[in-house]
């Protein structure tokens, strides 16, 4: 077996086809979304982009069609960064969930990094659903030196749950959330 290159493309985010040749259904499928981007404006056809951070919120973002596709943050490394695989939807705004003990306790988390109690349970709104697994805690502690409204400090911890969701979880500023979802 021998593999000779014929040529080398720049990366546009373009993916040849299986024999090497475009093909008349992925340029009608441009032309579609450039009437809808005509219709809609710039924004009203996006597409999405990993790139790089520390943070599932910022390493995806999403461009316009035709945009150059280059992401934000250079893609690595990024110590503190959630190992792959990355969650497949970050929530537009995260939900805000209680983690208690088995004995109904909030679990906090103490200035060396230990959890007050082993996570048990998730409670969103009114409704409590079992954790069955669980790993973390893992610190995230950047830009310190940045006075912001937004604490630069926080802790992720990732659970699955009994209804089979898989989510990260988040304390900051005393508050857990939900900010992304694995599943």
């Amino acid at each position: 077996l021998r593999l000779i290159p014929e040529g080398v493309l720049a990366q546009v985010g373009l993916q040849p086809g299986l024999w090497g040749e475009a093909g008349a259904e992925r340029d009608r499928a441009h032309r579609a979304l450039h009437r809808v981007q005509g219709i809609l404006g710039p924004d009203g056809v996006l597409t999405a982009l990993l790139g790089g951070g520390r943070d599932p919120q910022v390493q995806a973002s999403l461009v316009p069609w035709g945009d150059e596709r280059k992401p934000s943050l250079p893609p690595g490394p990024w110590p503190g960064r959630l190992p792959a695989p990355s969650p497949a939807q970050v929530l537009p705004e995260p939900e805000q969930v209680r983690v208690v003990s088995a004995d109904g306790a909030e679990v906090r988390v103490n200035a060396r990094l230990e959890l007050s109690a082993i996570p048990a349970a998730l409670v969103l709104g009114k409704s409590t659903v079992r954790i069955e697994a669980w790993a973390g805690p893992w610190p995230v502690d950047e830009r310190w030196w940045v006075v912001t409204d937004r604490p630069n400090r926080l802790i992720r911890l990732q659970a699955t749950l009994a209804n089979g969701r898989a989510v990260l979880l988040t304390l900051s500023g005393g508050e857990w959330s939900v900010p992304t979802d694995f599943d």
